[in-house]
């Protein structure tokens, strides 16, 4: 296949060059490519070819969860993500009764390890090794602290396919579980109480990344960094929900500026995104959404029902960046951050034919998983 005649993302700007697939790869990327005898040729036009979007943390969708879905339900998610342009997907649970996390983490390996050409990278293990005190949505009953034995039976389960574990680091045993796991797995630090001093202890001991910065742990002081603090000064990887509800566009402004390649777009989806306002659930716990805002009864806010298209719109209409700008932040800053890079996240020689058709006013034309057309 080749994709010419319009403009193509290179990790910086726009450029007025061909791509070339084959195999399921992209194989060749310059100016003035010729069709070769048989090829596939696809016209941009006006419209934009832009590496596929990565989300590393997204409960569910159009109303499955990643935590009780069966193998059919996650087809039908991954779908609905292809169709806003997500080629690659980290399914994340939520903190629950043991017995249902080993089903779920069961079905999801097996629907991974069974089903061709799906967009699931691994599994984002929120909870249950978190702090009671920032349980946000997270089911307080079930939180525990880390548990290597758990640990390795669930991934047994999941047929090695977890790929992020959160980690309170304030927890007992938690600096040591960190330092045994984090060359198996990224540990992002979440859902914490810890201040500076226990976040960057974790950051040393091997934890890379920080969950949904902002959220669930205590904020930025001027005398206090706290988790912000010490991702800025590790050199973290970030996760932000950019949604425009979680976090303030002035505040997303200054994140981008301060954390540079180190920023990662999340959605943290749940169930409800794709769908209309009313009752959901979360975790087991009962949501609200009105007017795209999720709560739990008391108010908290129980993730998001936005998706990384959506979060596109917040940057480019509140925030004021380019799609140039904010790119990166959706697609090679995650690859880089789960040591996929060499893989996914840029429109490079070599890497999956993951490719995104988008018109500059980001209406969704075309998505390719492994050069296949998916949308």
């Amino acid at each position: 296949m080749l994709f010419k005649g319009g403009k193509v993302f290179t990790g910086e700007k726009f450029e007025k060059i061909d791509v070339r697939t084959e195999g399921g790869k992209i194989t060749e990327v310059g100016a003035g490519l010729s069709e070769l005898a048989g090829e596939e040729a696809v016209e941009l036009g006006e419209d934009l070819l832009v590496p596929g979007f990565i989300d590393l943390h997204t409960h569910g969708c159009i109303g499955y969860d990643f935590s009780t879905a069966t193998k059919e339900e996650i087809d039908k998610m991954c779908a609905f993500y292809f169709s806003r342009g997500i080629t690659s997907v980290a399914g994340t649970t939520m903190t629950m009764g043991y017995e249902d996390y080993k089903k779920a983490a069961a079905v999801i390996g097996e629907y991974m390890e069974g089903t061709e050409n799906h967009n699931l990278i691994g599994i984002n293990m929120e909870g249950p090794f978190l702090s009671v005190e920032k349980k946000g949505a997270h089911d307080p009953q079930y939180i525990i602290d880390t548990s290597q034995e758990k640990m390795d039976e669930l991934n047994d389960l999941a047929k090695g396919n977890f790929l992020i574990v959160d980690v309170a680091p304030e927890r007992p045993g938690a600096i040591e579980f960190i330092r045994r796991n984090s060359k198996e797995y990224v540990i992002s630090v979440a859902h914490t109480a810890a201040d500076y001093e226990k976040a960057m202890e974790a950051f040393e001991a091997g934890a890379t990344e920080v969950t949904h910065l902002f959220n669930a742990m205590n904020g930025l002081g001027h005398r206090d960094p706290g988790v912000p603090g010490a991702a800025f000064a590790a050199g973290a990887n970030v996760e932000m929900i950019c949604d425009g509800i979680h976090i303030h566009p002035t505040v997303m402004r200054m994140v981008y500026k301060m954390m540079g390649e180190h920023l990662m777009v999340i959605s943290d989806s749940m169930s409800a995104a794709g769908l209309q306002d009313g009752e959901y659930v979360l975790g087991g716990l009962p949501v609200f959404v009105k007017e795209g805002k999720a709560t739990l009864k008391d108010g908290t806010i129980a993730g998001s029902t936005t998706d990384m298209l959506k979060e596109m719109g917040v940057w480019m209409e509140k925030c004021g960046l380019s799609m140039e700008e904010i790119l990166p932040c959706m697609t090679i800053h995650q690859a880089r951050a789960v040591r996929m890079e060499d893989r996914i996240g840029s429109i490079e020689a070599g890497k999956a034919a993951d490719l995104v058709v988008i018109s500059p006013e980001r209406e969704i034309r075309a998505v390719y998983k492994n050069g296949v057309r998916k949308v």
